[in-house]
């Protein structure tokens, strides 16, 4: 059965299958790379413009453009766009390094553009808490919610005095949001 293995490296299985052909551990899912991460972001808050064509716009909050026709400076690069691997303009790039670090996770809690689209994905979910919490799972991870989901939801909205705009923060900062699945 390959439900819920872990990621563990061991030497034993490595030696025998290498490529993880026959599934001796759970393979890492890749992380969304900056541009879809950011259109993600957009999408799931429903601010994101889907226009076709049209001029380069600057990388900015104010701008809900597609990342496609964000403007790519080669002396000022992105720098939330550099912090998740966003290759140099100034060089050829055959292939994207993909790195998680602590920086990634910060930004989504000390972003002003997260904790925007938190607000507006806040407001955009309609009825009561639970109601709530299934279309925020629904929208972000294309999946209905286990009941422990839900009741986790409801405790920390409780705790938090009702806070949707944090608790769609926190849904929006999980690896699940940011994993290609």
């Amino acid at each position: 059965s390959t439900y819920q293995l872990s990621t563990r490296h061991s030497e034993k299985n490595y030696a025998v299958d290498a490529p993880n052909r026959y599934f001796w551990r759970a393979n890492l899912r890749p992380r969304l790379d900056a541009e879809a991460l950011r259109d993600s972001l957009l999408a799931v808050a429903g601010t994101l413009d889907r226009t076709v064509g049209g001029e380069p716009v600057p990388f900015d909050d104010a701008n809900h453009r597609r990342s496609v026709y964000g403007l790519v400076s080669r002396t000022t690069p992105d720098e939330t766009l550099a912090l998740f691997d966003f290759p140099n303009p100034n060089n050829t790039s055959e292939q994207r390094t993909v790195t998680a670090g602590p920086m990634q996770r910060l930004f989504f809690l000390n972003s002003s553009f997260v904790t925007k689209q938190s607000r507006l994905l806040a407001d955009r979910l309609r009825g009561d808490d639970k109601s709530r919490i299934r279309e925020a799972y629904r929208l972000l991870y294309s999946r209905t919610p286990l009941e422990s989901e839900v009741q986790f939801g409801l405790d920390f909205l409780q705790k938090s005095g009702g806070s949707w705009a944090q608790y769609a923060q926190a849904l929006l900062s999980s690896s699940e949001f940011s994993s290609v699945n």
